[in-house]
């Protein structure tokens, strides 16, 4: 009887964790799908993937983080908004304690352009130097936070049954493929390349392998870790709202307006289906 045991649970860690690492997997598709616009001056795919990125993350708050918080056993109302605001605040600070200097960017950006004809040496050089924001490490860190709470689900599925687990598994791959595209552009965008974004993203994964880890090791006490959800949520807000909306609305002529407007309703509508037929 208690070999079984053993045995049972050595195919429950063994099953998280596997499911853990190939959620952190998906990471490595966009490099795969996402064409290559870097030489472009014109990025509509990448333009497109940003308002995906918005719709997606805003849906995952509103349809799947904070339902899935508030139906919690131990949920409080009161706590829940108050740890969504402590997310939007965190990451407030993080960006304060390190800010953007998009006027240096842009006083860089005329001067290159002003002296592109008589300095082209000089002009390559700096091309080369890319500075990234803080847009893409606030990402990154709400992606891991989000990492951690799907590699709990998984971790906690397969406690259950291998036939919860599968269910659990398959349902958060199919909701994290068009998060990890958004993602992908966010970072992109951020001044990332293709390889360091890609590399970025398989980091976060790891975060997942933790979370399943967690979910197994503390499963008598699921409740103590309920204020991912909301941190989670005020951290997808902040990189939606206050990061990506207003660079996309630097973009304002009419047809950059209607493509923006589909790829918020694309990801709005991936993540509404995922959670309404999928869970």
């Amino acid at each position: 009887m208690t070999l079984e045991l053993i045995s049972y649970s050595l195919q429950t860690w063994v099953n998280a964790i596997f499911g853990a690492i190939l959620v952190g997997c998906i990471g490595l598709l966009p490099i795969f799908v996402v064409p290559n616009e870097e030489t472009k001056k014109d990025k509509p795919y990448l333009e497109l993937l940003l308002s995906v990125a918005v719709g997606s993350q805003l849906a995952d708050v509103f349809l799947h983080l904070l339902p899935e918080a508030f139906a919690h056993p131990h949920a409080s109302t009161i706590q829940i908004g108050l740890w969504t605001i402590g997310g939007l605040f965190v990451f407030f600070l993080i960006e304060q304690i390190f800010p953007e200097d998009d006027t240096d960017d842009d006083e860089e950006e005329n001067s290159s352009h002003n002296k592109i004809k008589s300095d082209q040496s000089s002009t390559n050089i700096i091309s080369t130097e890319r500075k990234i924001k803080t847009t893409g490490y606030l990402n990154l860190l709400a992606n891991f936070i989000d990492n951690l709470t799907h590699g709990a689900a998984i971790g906690g599925g397969f406690a259950v049954s291998s036939l919860v687990g599968m269910t659990t598994l398959a349902g958060i791959v199919i909701h994290e493929i068009p998060h990890e595209m958004g993602d992908f552009a966010i970072l992109l965008r951020s001044g990332f390349d293709r390889w360091e974004a890609t590399k970025a993203q398989l980091v976060t994964g790891l975060g997942g392998v933790l979370g399943a880890t967690m979910a197994l090791y503390y499963s008598s006490s699921s409740h103590s870790t309920l204020w991912v959800l909301p941190f989670t949520s005020g951290g997808f807000l902040y990189v939606a709202l206050v990061k990506t909306v207003p660079d996309l609305l630097k973009q304002n002529d009419l047809k950059n307006s209607f493509r923006q407007l589909i790829g918020v309703i694309i990801g709005l509508s991936i993540i509404y289906f995922v959670v309404l037929y999928i869970g």
